[in-house]
């Protein structure tokens, strides 16, 4: 897979490191104020005390305590290839996620999703945002799906709650939970997708949605 930095101009990649350094540093310095926790981790399922390869499933509005709070585990993610996406990429990595996959719905997907499919045979777990990377908000689409699928892994949705959080006036209303907030995660009830000879039975979709939604009434509780 072509790396997008060989194809950027030297401005353009200054640029993007720049901004990942500080927003870096920015993400650092805000979630260390928030009160988090975690609920429910026994449904990512392990094995010989340790956790197996899982697809996890979030909002793309949520994805800042996302990355905040899973990191240090390896997770690699799905990452669109224009620039925005790069920044909050190298942030993820330096936050200790695996190197991301790139491709989306938009563009580069087939390639994207293979490679998530080739982490989750190498034993890592992913994580998608299924309405991303331009929604509809809240709406599902079948990569995350196709991905468990084909490796035999599980999904386990992600919910999130923040007791004060700041909205941004994005498609998906992104999430940004203020300082020194109680933010909360937690993990559905893992599943694996119905199929119907080589694709995803119908309902799956919403199928999902619902396992995140209900991830958030665990998270809000």
């Amino acid at each position: 897979m072509k790396d997008p930095s060989a194809v950027r101009s030297a401005k353009d990649e200054r640029k993007i490191r720049w901004a990942a350094h500080l927003g870096y540093w920015l993400i650092t310095a805000l979630a260390r104020t928030w009160r988090t926790e975690i609920r429910h981790e026994t449904e990512w399922p392990s094995a010989d005390g340790r956790r197996l390869p899982v697809v996890l499933v979030v909002w793309h509005s949520e994805m800042l305590p996302f990355v905040w709070m899973m990191r240090h585990r390896g997770i690699v993610g799905l990452a669109s290839q224009h620039g925005d996406a790069e920044i909050m990429v190298r942030i993820a990595e330096r936050l200790g996620w695996g190197r991301s996959a790139r491709g989306s719905s938009t563009r580069g997907g087939l390639r994207g999703l293979m490679a998530m499919v080739e982490a989750l045979e190498q034993g890592k777990a992913v994580g998608f945002t299924p309405d991303g990377p331009k929604g509809p908000p809240r709406v599902v689409q079948p990569g995350a799906l196709i991905a468990a699928f084909r490796s035999g892994c599980v999904i386990v949705p992600v919910g999130l709650h923040a007791s004060r959080g700041w909205r941004a006036k994005s498609w998906d209303r992104f999430l940004v939970p203020l300082p020194f907030s109680r933010v909360v995660l937690a993990f559905g009830a893992a599943f694996t997708p119905r199929v119907e000879g080589s694709r995803v039975a119908d309902g799956e979709l919403e199928r999902l949605a619902d396992a995140i939604a209900a991830a958030e009434v665990r998270a809000s509780a």
